[in-house]
């Protein structure tokens, strides 16, 4: 029998570390984007970060074969990408 509880927390801890670098590289003026998009720059890497901790995480644990897996990495990891949008929205809003 699968362990989905286990998957959810190990994805969760890898989610929440790559949600904590971006939060913190993209809060450096240094990341402002031609024009000052900065929420755009942010979002569009970040998008390909969690694609790419998705990927990894479901490789790593040879899931490729297990929709039911899949299907919660994904959740998961556009739950935290989500939250991580959240988190750097209000960090530009307050610096603004």
């Amino acid at each position: 029998m699968f362990d989905y509880e286990k998957l959810e927390k190990e994805l969760e801890e890898a989610c929440e570390e790559v949600n904590q670098k971006f939060v913190q590289r993209f809060s450096n003026e240094a990341y402002l984007s031609v024009g000052g998009a900065k929420l755009d720059a942010f979002i569009d890497e970040l998008q390909k970060e969690f694609e790419q901790t998705a990927e990894a995480f479901i490789y790593k644990r040879d899931l490729q074969n297990n929709p039911e897996a899949k299907k919660r990495v994904l959740t998961i990891t556009k739950l935290y990408a989500k939250n991580c949008i959240d988190q750097f929205s209000k960090i530009t809003g307050d610096n603004a």
